[in-house]
């Protein structure tokens, strides 16, 4: 298997000339890029600063990890990522603000969830377990009155994330020599919500003409990991009569490949022909129209991105 690593935000730059370029080419999407470009670079400045993987060191299972076990499964402690609670008091006094100018639609609900989770009333354990979506049993188990459910796994969700993807950072080094065959990711088990075509001189099954090698990114931690081109990452369905794809003319390097048999899709960006690789958070927003034409023709993704649900 050959891992990408993330798009360090290691430049800002690159997001930035990412949402400027984005924002001249497509202004119909101004108002969903303004709101989660401030958003996207704060997380990449708390990304930058996070603590990488700092427990034990893990062993890892060769024949075990070639048969699918990802890396967070062959743990001793339950398969996840390591507790981040106690950076994330800190981590919201700077997200939430951003997050409450970039939506002011939920700017008070913002402003509420902060002022619980400077006081305590929000215990930080709670907080991270939102984030990783485990629900509640009910809407009246709210943690902090008048904030919605989605509110909190939103925000929630956006906390965590920079601690998540700067873990993966180390974990995915551990396996980077191994061999990784699956559609779920080597590191979380998470499905991909995007795929990225790259350059390569590297010939092997994944590549297929001079089309570039194919990554898979996780929705969960962002790690990118190689995967057959022509391949429903859904159900492994290898007919190229059964796989198609949704294009813009106006914008070739972006497609979503959609499968007929499972009615399952992935955003895919052709970076073949680019002079330099966008950060992919912002080339997903710009695909947000894709997105949506093949939902509509009954296509489902394989994993959401945050901007989904809202």
């Amino acid at each position: 298997m050959q891992t990408q690593d993330l798009e360090t935000p290691a430049d800002l730059r690159c997001i930035e000339t990412a949402l400027s370029r984005a924002q001249a080419e497509l202004p119909a999407l101004g108002p969903l890029l303004t709101a989660f470009g401030p958003l996207l670079a704060e997380r990449a400045r708390l990304r930058q600063a996070a603590p990488g993987w700092t427990g034990p060191k893990l062993v890892i299972d060769p024949e075990r990890y070639s048969q699918g076990a990802f890396v967070l499964a062959q743990t001793e402690f339950g398969g996840g990522f390591e507790d981040m609670s106690a950076h994330l008091q800190k981590a919201a006094k700077t997200l939430l603000p951003v997050m409450a100018r970039s939506f002011p639609a939920i700017a008070a609900e913002l402003a509420a969830l902060g002022a619980a989770i400077a006081d305590g009333t929000l215990a930080p354990q709670a907080l991270a377990a939102a984030g990783f979506g485990e629900g509640l049993a009910s809407s009246d188990d709210m943690p902090v009155p008048g904030v919605s459910e989605q509110t909190l796994n939103f925000a929630a969700s956006e906390l965590v994330r920079p601690f998540v993807e700067r873990q993966a950072q180390d974990l995915a080094a551990l396996v980077e020599a191994l061999p990784w065959r699956q559609a779920h990711c080597p590191v979380c088990g998470g499905a991909p919500n995007m795929s990225v075509l790259r350059r390569t001189a590297v010939d092997n099954e994944f590549i297929q003409a001079n089309g570039g090698r194919r990554f898979l990114r996780c929705s969960c931690c962002a790690t990118q990991w190689t995967y057959k081109r022509v391949s429903c990452p859904a159900c492994g369905c290898e007919e190229p009569d059964e796989l198609i794809n949704l294009r813009d003319p106006a914008r070739v390097h972006e497609r979503a490949d959609a499968c007929q048999r499972c009615k399952a899709f992935v955003l895919c960006l052709n970076s073949v022909e680019l002079a330099e690789v966008p950060d992919l958070d912002v080339a997903a927003l710009t695909m947000l129209p894709l997105e949506i034409q093949a939902k509509k023709q009954g296509y489902a993704p394989l994993a959401e991105h945050p901007w989904s649900s809202l």
